[in-house]
């Protein structure tokens, strides 16, 4: 009994669904009636089916909704211009061309031949000026220059080299060097020493005896004493005692143009020796000025 009830349920609600499907495709129908009329018509199907059309599709028109009217446009109207004819007195770049009279509205009394005067008679109308702006120079804002750049802080370097005479003799020769300022001045000025003199210096009979390749490997000043510690090539020179006693005195007299420093205690490697070279010169001890 379960099955059949659920047989005559299923079979009723296809049947409602077959029912309801037609009714949408009727209503389809409906609405869309005039236009299958109008393609029907348009496409000539019966004539080229059956022969003939039927009078109702015949007599069918289509039903075309009202246009609404366009808003209407401002229309332009470019009147053609007339040329100037040229004059022999006046050149022909100062000629313009001039539009002609504008048509009268026809209340107007003036006489149609006075509409078309020529445009000689007519007062000439100035030349237009052109819309290209000229060129203008810029004008540099002040704001905009750039700011000046801050003086860099200098200061003199006093170096002592030495000049050899023709004898052999060896005397001192002082020279002074306009340096950047730096928080370490007494380093800066043996560096420069080690260096050597500059080409114009050279020119001027300047010559270092420091052996070639020396570096300064710290320096420091304690109660007027400046430990300055060299590389081994220091102890090093192929002049002889000469070349020992030079070099000494270089590094003394450049390093004592420092008011808190009187004497100089040399290091090599960091170690204190009392001898440098084979020669035997003495730098067991601080040296002075006086010790040359």
């Amino acid at each position: 009994m379960a099955k059949k009830k659920n047989t005559k349920n299923t079979s009723g609600l296809a049947l409602a669904c077959w029912i309801l499907g037609f009714l949408v495709l009727l209503i389809i129908f409906l609405v869309k009636l005039d236009d299958i009329k109008s393609n029907l018509k348009s496409t000539h199907f019966f004539e080229r089916v059956f022969g003939t059309t039927p009078t109702f599709i015949q007599k069918h028109e289509d039903k075309k909704e009202p246009q609404q009217p366009l808003p209407e446009e401002e229309t332009v109207i470019t009147l053609p211009t007339k040329p100037l004819p040229q004059s022999s007195q006046e050149p022909a770049a100062q000629q313009t061309a001039e539009l002609p009279a504008a048509t009268p509205s026809p209340t107007s009394s003036q006489p149609k031949d006075k509409e078309s005067a020529p445009a000689q008679s007519q007062s000439p109308q100035p030349a237009q000026k052109s819309t290209q702006a000229s060129p203008q120079k810029e004008i540099p804002s002040p704001l905009a220059q750039p700011e000046p750049k801050a003086a860099v802080a200098t200061s003199t370097a006093k170096l002592c080299f030495v000049s050899i005479d023709n004898d052999g003799s060896v005397s001192r020769k002082q020279i002074s060097r306009t340096v950047t300022k730096n928080d370490s001045p007494l380093t800066g000025n043996i560096q420069l020493l080690l260096a050597g003199p500059t080409a114009s210096e050279r020119s001027k009979g300047c010559r270092s005896l420091i052996p070639e390749g020396t570096r300064l490997l710290s320096a420091s000043v304690r109660d007027g004493v400046a430990l300055l510690n060299f590389s081994e090539e220091f102890e090093y020179n192929r002049v002889g005692v000469e070349g020992y006693l030079g070099q000494l005195m270089q590094i003394v007299f450049t390093a004592t143009e420092f008011s808190t420093v009187n004497s100089v205690q040399f290091l090599i490697d960091g170690q204190k020796k009392e001898y440098l070279g084979s020669e035997g010169v003495w730098i067991g001890s601080p040296l002075s000025r006086s010790s040359f």
